[in-house]
């Protein structure tokens, strides 16, 4: 059924997908947001078609102030139904020593905490935005926790020009960080600007050979 269902969806347009994915599971759909990226393309035409939709905001207590502010202003524009989600416990500098235990604590264990309102989980990743996302399909079956959750990505297909495009034609307010250099926004002390030349994702743990916080790590399944 996911097979199928992941064909017929991957031509439609990202907008399509989210009607399609409010149609289908109503009540038991989430969007996460990092306020960082591109999730705000999707958050906008969330907006435009069911803003009562729970949007999970990551609270990691290591954001740059520009996002947090960004994110105030931005929910206050759209009225979206924000749920800001906090680690359980603040783990200190760890992202030093053991940036994936770090991750582990501030970002999946909550998210996967949350994650368990919901049947489908709508997300931002792209094809295009690292090797370690290239086969990213606009619906997947993933497993978390002993029990199936579905994963829907409308922008899979997207390139980042196309995102740049929305954002531009839709007058779509973004992060100021990314007029600084930064291609993609996580937390201050494992974020750099990315230099001419350099992949989207790769002023995220710079130097450290990881590439992924773990929250798309959850195990997918074929069907």
């Amino acid at each position: 059924m996911i097979v199928r269902c992941a064909s017929a969806l991957s031509t439609r347009t990202p907008q399509g997908v989210i009607e399609w994915s409010v149609a289908t599971f109503d009540s038991r759909l989430a969007l996460t947001v990092s306020f960082g990226g591109a999730g705000v393309v999707l958050a906008h035409m969330l907006s435009q078609v069911a803003p009562w939709v729970p949007v999970l905001f990551l609270d990691t207590g290591l954001l740059f102030e520009e996002t947090y502010a960004f994110k105030n202003e931005f929910v206050g524009r759209y009225g979206l139904n924000v749920i800001d989600l906090h680690p359980r416990e603040d783990p200190g500098p760890l992202y030093e020593t053991n940036p994936d235990r770090c991750c582990e604590i501030r970002k999946v264990e909550p998210m996967a905490v949350a994650l368990k309102e919901y049947d489908a989980w709508v997300s931002a990743v792209r094809r295009d935005q690292s090797p370690t996302r290239a086969d990213t399909e606009v619906l997947e079956l993933h497993e978390l926790d002993g029990r199936e959750l579905i994963k829907i990505h409308p922008l899979a297909y997207w390139d980042r020009e196309k995102v740049w495009r929305y954002i531009t034609e839709n007058a779509v307010p973004y992060n100021p960080l990314l007029d600084r250099g930064y291609t993609s926004i996580g937390c201050w002390p494992c974020t750099r600007a990315t230099r001419p030349g350099e992949g989207e994702r790769e002023g995220r743990w710079s130097g450290t050979g990881k590439t992924e916080c773990g929250l798309h790590n959850f195990t997918r399944k074929s069907d």
